[in-house]
Parts: C-alpha cells; structure tokens; sequence
C-alpha cells in the first residue's frame, strides 16, 4: 500500500516551525495506529511539537483524530449521577 504522506516530511514541517495540514495530522493518527508509522518517529514528531508547539487549529484536528482512532464505547445504558 503506497502512503499518502511521509513521516519525515510531517516531523520536518514540525521541525521547522511549519504548521501541519488537517491531511497530515489525519494520516499520522492513521499511520501510528497501523504500524506504519514507527514508535521513533512519533516521538520526534512529539519532540518537534513540544518545541514548537500546536495552532489552536492543529491541536483541534489532532484531538479529533486521536477520538477517531480509537474503539467508541456506549456508556449511555447508564444511569447519570444525581447530587
């Protein structure tokens, strides 16, 4: 299966203060959780945002797919707490 991006490109963008499209933050959320995109490079990727930091839009996106990307649980069976 070809890729869409490529890791070093996204983590490159982040290391030089770039801000990243909704399409690459989608495709590393993907890729990390396929296994395409290795532990290593997730943490540079990690490193290059702590320095530089997120948008408002960035960390909008990321959040979304982060949510996206993993099993959705139903919790609304439940009975809500009363005070």
């Amino acid at each position: 299966m070809t890729e869409r991006h490529d890791v070093v490109d996204v983590i490159r963008t982040k290391r030089d203060r770039g801000e990243l499209t909704p399409e690459q933050i989608d495709w590393v959320i993907d890729a990390y959780t396929r296994g395409v995109v290795a532990d290593e490079q997730m943490a540079a990727l990690a490193m290059a945002i702590l320095i530089n930091g997120m948008s408002r839009a960035e960390i909008s996106r990321w959040t979304g797919a982060m949510i996206a990307s993993g099993e959705r649980m139903d919790f609304s069976s439940l009975s809500r707490p009363t005070s």
